[in-house]
Parts: structure tokens; sequence; C-alpha cells
């Protein structure tokens, strides 16, 4: 008998070896196998080591997470897709099963998603099915979020700002006159809100949603003057010091093309935008830009371009009819493209290969909203 107890121990991988085995496995199976032993569950539930292994080995393979909005039945209402590395449908739902009925995202981070249904938020981990109601506040309704992690920190953030119409107060009637109000972020380790300074961005308007990039989160800011014109910058959130910094956006070139607007992106974990234009009277085209050595200690408040160092990668186009990008996924750029009837379809364009690939629309949905998503095992 003690023989066989020592070549049973002799047969035990070590713990390296599991690990370096069980990060591969999908994290569904994963919750299966917490019932196999005490070190096991130990392991799954308990080690942030093996948890951080996990996702850097799931992040090499990111699926596409598309937030579809559908016209039936009324009122609005959102369901999810999930694209796999092959582009094969993994699974779509609605995420009301593990969240709140209508919940939309908002953003996704390292797997988890921050949600929203009208004024609650809450961060949902759909691979574990944990989810977390984020508390209210009386301190402000609030029009933009943004959510991201400092590494430094070890913590998860969610920004949330203020904007008010300075002559119509908390009615947005006029872009011209809307200005950011108040910011306050709320800490996944805390559980607890507070206010922040966000004086430097009182003359300013965000037009745009954010995207968050190694513990910064970006948005594109604008001032709309009273003679029609305006001046569109990038604000940064230092997600661990939580300070915000202005800066400038690359240089965009005067031509008689006609400008559409611009998306902030994330391109091989550097901050990207997309410049998209017509050309002529309905061919589109767009450049896409990436921010190099970005330093989130400089601060900039002059918004003049002296700390910023931005590279065109691309300029593609253009193409018959218009084409909207959305975001970047596995080197390929996500779009938007309207077809006869009001539907929509995603398209996915290979820059280098110029091949675009476009995926079946539904017939009752008119928009998308693209996220990266990987599988994580990441508490809530």
């Amino acid at each position: 008998m003690k023989m066989e107890e020592r070549k049973r121990e002799k047969e035990v991988l070590p713990l390296d070896a599991v690990m370096n085995i069980l990060k591969r496995v999908p994290v569904k199976s994963l919750m299966r196998f917490k019932c196999v032993s005490k070190e096991w569950l130990n392991l799954l539930e308990a080690n942030p080591f093996f948890t951080k292994q996990q996702l850097e080995h799931s992040t090499r393979n990111p699926a596409l997470l598309l937030q579809r909005f559908h016209r039936q039945p009324p009122p609005l209402s959102f369901s999810v897709c999930l694209i796999g590395p092959h582009y094969n449908l993994i699974h779509q739902s609605h995420l009301s099963h593990v969240a709140f009925p209508d919940a939309k995202i908002l953003h996704s981070c390292n797997g988890l998603l921050c949600l929203r249904n009208n004024t609650d938020l809450s961060i949902l981990n759909p691979a574990t099915c944990q989810i977390r109601q984020v508390p209210t506040t009386t301190v402000m309704p609030f029009h933009e979020v943004g959510f991201g992690f400092s590494l430094l920190a070890d913590d998860y953030k969610i920004v949330r700002i203020s904007m008010c119409d300075i002559y119509h107060n908390d009615s947005i009637v006029d872009l011209q006159t809307v200005r950011v109000d108040q910011a306050e972020v709320y800490s996944l380790t805390s559980g607890s809100w507070r206010e922040i300074n966000a004086a430097k961005l009182q003359p300013f308007c965000l037009v745009s949603s954010s995207v968050a990039i190694t513990g910064t989160i970006f948005w594109l800011a604008s001032r709309i003057f009273t003679s029609g014109s305006h001046y569109e910058f990038v604000v940064s959130f230092d997600v661990r010091r939580e300070l915000f910094t202005l800066m400038s956006g690359p240089p965009m070139p005067s031509s008689p093309s006609h400008p559409c607007g611009n998306v902030l992106a994330v391109c091989n974990d550097e901050l990207a935008m997309f410049h998209d234009y017509i050309v002529g009277n309905s061919n589109s085209s767009f450049d896409l830009w990436v921010l190099k050595d970005f330093n989130s200690d400089y601060d900039n408040d002059r918004c003049d371009g002296g700390g910023e160092s931005w590279m065109k990668m691309y300029s593609v186009g253009p193409f018959y009819g218009i084409v909207y990008p959305l975001s970047l996924w596995r080197d390929e750029i996500v779009c938007l493209k309207p077809l006869p009837g009001g539907d929509t379809a995603i398209a996915l364009f290979d820059p280098v290969s110029k091949i675009p690939k476009q995926m079946q629309p539904d017939r009752d949905e008119f928009c998308y909203e693209p996220f990266t998503y990987v599988e994580t095992l990441v508490p809530v």
C-alpha cells in the first residue's frame, strides 16, 4: 500500500505545470473544476498569480463582442454576440439572465463589462456570471463614463463625468453652451465613489465614448464657438493618479474632402484615431493615426501639440458608398456599412490585403457597437 501511495505521489504534476495547462482551458470549464479538490478550488478562486496568468494567455486571442441594437420588438432592446478568432459565432444572448433588463454595455476591460441601465451602473464578468451593482450617488446626473484598470494600483475604476448647459441648467439644448460640470471615480477595491477635480475640463464638452489603454482612459473633447467653428482635442485620465490631461490630436490635412468625424480606438495597446471623410459625392475614406510614446505625466494645458507624436499608419479607401470605421480587432478594422432598406452590417477590413469580410446582418437590427473581449477569472 505504501508503494502505491508513493507511486501516486510521483504521478502528481507540479503546480506550475497544472497552471500552465489550466490557463488554456475555457473559464466555463474552470468553474466546474473547482470541485476536483480543495487545492484546485483555492487555485481558481484565491490565487491572484494564476488569475493574472490566465488573463495574459486569454488576451493573446481576443474575441469580438458585438452589441446589437434591435428595432423589434419595441422598445429599443440590446443583445450581444461573440465572434471568435476564426470569425465563428461563439455565443449570442441578452444580458438579462445575468444582469438587469435592457442592460447596455458601456465598456469592456480585461474581460469585465461596465453596464448601464438608465442611471444604474454595474460591473459584470460574463465568463463567471459574477456581477456587482455599483452604488448610486446623489452628486450628479452623468453623461459620459470611462472604465479602466491600473496595473500599478491593481484596481479597476469607473469615472463618470457630468455635463450641463450653462444657460439651460440640466437640459442640454445647444452644444455651443455645453460644458463639463463635475467628475467622480468609483474604485472596485474600495467599493465607493469620490468626487475628483474636473476644473481643467470645465470649458469643454466631451464628444465621444471613451477607450482605455494600460492605465489611461481617453475621450475626444471639443469647444464649439458661437461662430460655428470648433476645436477638437483628446482628454486623458490617469486611472492610478486620478488626474485629467489635455493634449492635441493628429494634424489633420486640409483637403477638398468633407470630414465626417473622428473615432478613438486601440491599436496594439496604443491610442489610435480614425479620421473619416467623404471624397466626391458618396465615396468614403479614412485615415488611421496612432499616438506614439504617450507619457501620462506630461500635461499640456494649451493643447498645442507640444508633447504628442502622432503617426499616420494607413489611408484606406475610397469605398463605394459610406463606410464608418468603429474600432480595431486582431489587426483588422471593424466597420459599419449601411445597406439598402435601412439595415446595417459589420465588415472587417484588412488594411494590408485590402480584402473586406462582411458579416451577415440580421434584419431586425439597425446598429452595432463592437468591443474587444477576453474570458477572465478576475473577481468583481
